[in-house]
């Protein structure tokens, strides 16, 4: 489980909304799993999440181009490397060639953590110094 707090901040109400709502639905799939939910549920659970982080991102980048921030085609490449993975591990779970685990929504906890505290922080610094 996730925990959503202010040190995750990105100091923009909408986007600090949005990685709240992405930490809620990967607080869902957890519990999916740890409640052996039925696979029609899982494979719900894990579309919203890829479908809810698909939307965040185009939210992000449009900001990031709002700001002119210079660091976006590396952000961009790291969102799809995201969507590739997670898609995999869906395309994986839905055809029984992968078992839905605790170690596959660490993975997606760390990266989602990991992306917002190191590559947002980033953007969210390069807004913050520009002048109004």
């Amino acid at each position: 489980m996730i925990q959503w707090t202010s040190g995750f901040s990105v100091n923009h109400a909408q986007l600090d909304q949005e990685h709240q709502a992405l930490f809620h639905a990967l607080n869902q799939f957890y519990l999916g799993i740890q409640n052996s939910e039925p696979k029609e549920r899982m494979f719900k659970l894990i579309e919203d999440l890829i479908k809810y982080a698909k939307t965040h991102f185009d939210n992000e980048e449009k900001h990031m181009e709002a700001i002119k921030f210079p660091g976006i085609e590396k952000h961009k490449q790291e969102h799809r490397a995201f969507e590739l993975k997670t898609s995999d591990f869906y395309s994986k779970y839905k055809s029984g060639k992968l078992l839905m685990s605790v170690e596959i929504t660490n993975f997606i906890k760390d990266w989602i953590t990991h992306h917002i505290k190191t590559q947002d922080y980033q953007y969210a610094r390069f807004g913050a110094a520009m002048p109004l």
